[in-house]
């Protein structure tokens, strides 16, 4: 966001290392180390689906109500079901920044 006086006031890239401080949560990059309550409450946790493309946002919350807060997850990936198609194999988990206005 800039100023009108062209002063750049935002905190920088979200996904930027440097401003999540210790939590990494590069969906991308299959570095999925970080547990449910390490999500920042501004990102939704969805799931992709990798033979339709397919994605869907989960509850995070119900989640972490279910497994614990502490569970890391990578232990998850296993047990995603795509809706669509129905797909069990080699499904990921998206992360998404929630809208401002949201």
């Amino acid at each position: 966001m800039r100023h009108r006086r062209g002063i750049d006031i935002s905190a920088g890239n979200p996904m930027d290392p440097a401003t999540l401080t210790g939590v990494n949560v590069y969906v991308n990059s299959r570095q999925h180390s970080v547990a449910l309550q390490d999500i920042p409450e501004w990102y939704e946790l969805g799931a992709r689906c990798s033979r339709c493309k397919h994605a869907g946002y989960l509850d995070r919350w119900d989640l972490a109500r279910r497994f614990g807060r502490q569970r890391m997850i990578i232990t998850l990936e296993p047990k995603l079901r795509c809706t669509r198609c129905g797909n069990r194999e080699a499904n990921d988990f998206v992360l998404a920044k929630i809208h401002r206005n949201a």
